[in-house]
């Protein structure tokens, strides 16, 4: 996809080569320097990169300018810093940066363009009021919401059997479009009691009414019947389950993290219910997304507004990447860079409905956000970290726990003041000793814990015979032998791992273990 925008963007430039063969300084055709400001500028003072903030495909940024002021002075080419540029002979100020300069002509061209005006069909607007706009701001997606006037009612669907009258709004522009083109096709008949109750009942809950149940509203002859079955079901806990699902696919929630190893999520519950508890209470929408993205600040003394910000926790998270690889390798870099891109992306993806995961490279091709936008936005998640926080949705224990805290800091606090009197009065030689201890074998069941013994290959059968030769270094005299099983805490294998059925010890004073003593258990 990321070759269309650009095959898109030079295709014009090279047309545009094409209109200046032949273009002499003073005709009134404009085109021509136009055409050479789309082709030599626009790659970097374009709709997908301002360099210096300038933009230079409409005359309303050339006007506007960028960082060194405006680009030109209508009528004015003497006083244009385009011109400037063009012509100047410092390499670090001289435009284009790279390639061949302006010819003669060209230049012609651009002066006489600018002296006339800068005239640019369809911006002929005063210059002072002309405002920079980014055309790509014109797509239907970023027009301000307006309330539609509903088509008129169609008297030929009158006449059909089995139709009935539109019923609100949205059947008149549902019927406009089924005539639409001369299409002429019918809507279909209304639907049964006993279909209703089952669209209606999954549709709302995911789940099918009883038979009870659509034998109940099958005979209710209330003419508020179907009302009051809406009501009924979005009054049901089941409707949040069954909508909850949407929006937490929206935010890509998991009960694991994803990545390789998959590890559970054993907290990340708090957040689905929340966003059940949400949609059941019909809370307002503009809360929600408060909650989500800043409870924790803006609603601190509540439950809704602690388990709600595991939105910004939702995705996918990298756990060899965080808590195996430490931040100063490459691979930590990486992975705490995709932490914040998720954080952004989820954010502006979910509330805005827009993509802005192309902005960390580049300014985006199509949606109107610049590099400069999104590390903004990445900024503003850059203090956080994905980790259990510790919470409690009933304010008593929160305050007990709350307490409890500050009784251990005020203990250790006064620990650290006792231990500093203790080492002051004893002296160097608790330091030594406590070095001393701390250098100690660790034990484990009574065994030292890093003295794992001698684990031999394994073999595939418990008949063949497997030797370890011990040299001693030295002749030395032997009252007792003592084999002790090793000792391994990986996986729960504990004492005597590899440990033989049947064993031969054999001592001897020469190699070949001539004139030895055997000792076979």
């Amino acid at each position: 996809m990321p070759l269309l925008p650009a095959m898109r963007l030079v295709y014009p430039a090279v047309v545009a080569w094409g209109l200046l063969s032949g273009v002499a300084p003073g005709t009134d055709d404009y085109s021509a320097a136009q055409a050479l400001i789309l082709a030599r500028c626009t790659e970097c003072h374009g709709p997908d990169g301002q360099e210096s903030h300038l933009r230079l495909d409409s005359r309303a940024g050339i006007l506007a300018g960028g960082d060194f002021g405006p680009a030109a002075v209508a009528g004015k080419a003497d006083a244009s810093e385009i011109i400037r540029r063009v012509k100047t002979t410092n390499p670090e100020q001289r435009m284009p940066p790279e390639g061949d300069r302006l010819t003669a002509n060209e230049l012609s061209v651009l002066t006489a363009w600018i002296d006339a005006g800068l005239p640019w069909p369809g911006h002929e607007a005063d210059p002072a009021t002309e405002a920079v706009r980014d055309p790509r701001l014109d797509h239907w997606a970023w027009q301000p919401i307006a309330k539609p006037t509903p088509p008129a009612a169609l008297a030929a669907f009158a006449s059909l059997p089995g139709v009935e009258a539109e019923r609100n709004p949205i059947d008149l522009f549902i019927r406009a479009k089924l005539v639409d083109g001369g299409r002429q096709l019918a809507p279909a008949p209304v639907a049964d009691r006993a279909t209703l109750i089952r669209r209606l009942s999954f549709d709302l809950l995911g789940l099918p009414p009883t038979p009870e149940e659509v034998q109940a509203f099958v005979a209710d002859s209330d003419p508020q019947a179907y009302e009051t079955l809406v009501d009924r079901l979005l009054a049901s806990p089941r409707y949040g389950e069954r909508w909850a699902r949407h929006w937490l696919d929206v935010v890509h929630y998991g009960d694991t993290h994803g990545y390789d190893k998959d590890k559970p999520r054993p907290h990340a519950w708090p957040y689905r219910d929340y966003v059940i508890r949400a949609i059941n209470a019909d809370k307002p929408y503009a809360q929600f997304i408060e909650e989500q993205v800043a409870g924790d600040v803006l609603y601190p003394d509540t439950v809704d507004g602690q388990e709600a910000i595991g939105f910004i926790a939702a995705g996918p998270w990298d756990f060899i990447g965080h808590k195996e690889v430490p931040e100063t390798k490459t691979d930590g870099k990486i992975a705490r860079h995709l932490d914040r891109d998720d954080m952004v992306a989820n954010t502006i993806g979910t509330f805005a409905s827009v993509t802005i995961h192309c902005a960390q490279c580049h300014n985006h091709k199509f949606d109107p956000i610049t590099q400069d936008d999104y590390y903004s936005l990445q900024a503003v998640f850059a203090a956080l970290d994905r980790e259990d926080r510790p919470y409690h949705a009933d304010p008593a224990v929160r305050e007990a726990y709350a307490a409890a805290d500050r009784r251990r800091t005020a203990l250790e606090k006064r620990k650290k003041e006792l231990d500093a009197a203790v080492a002051e009065k004893a002296g160097p030689r608790l330091a030594e000793i406590e070095t001393a201890i701390s250098k100690a074998p660790k034990l484990k069941d009574g065994n030292p814990t890093d003295a794992f013994g001698y684990h031999s290959a394994i073999n595939s059968t418990p008949d063949a015979e497997k030797w370890l030769q011990l040299d001693l270094g030295s002749e030395t005299s032997l009252a007792e032998i003592v084999l002790h099983p090793c000792h391994d805490d990986f996986n729960t294998i504990g004492a005597g791992f590899g440990f033989p059925v049947r064993y031969r010890v054999e001592v001897a004073n020469a190699p070949t273990f001539a004139g030895g003593v055997t000792v076979v258990a």
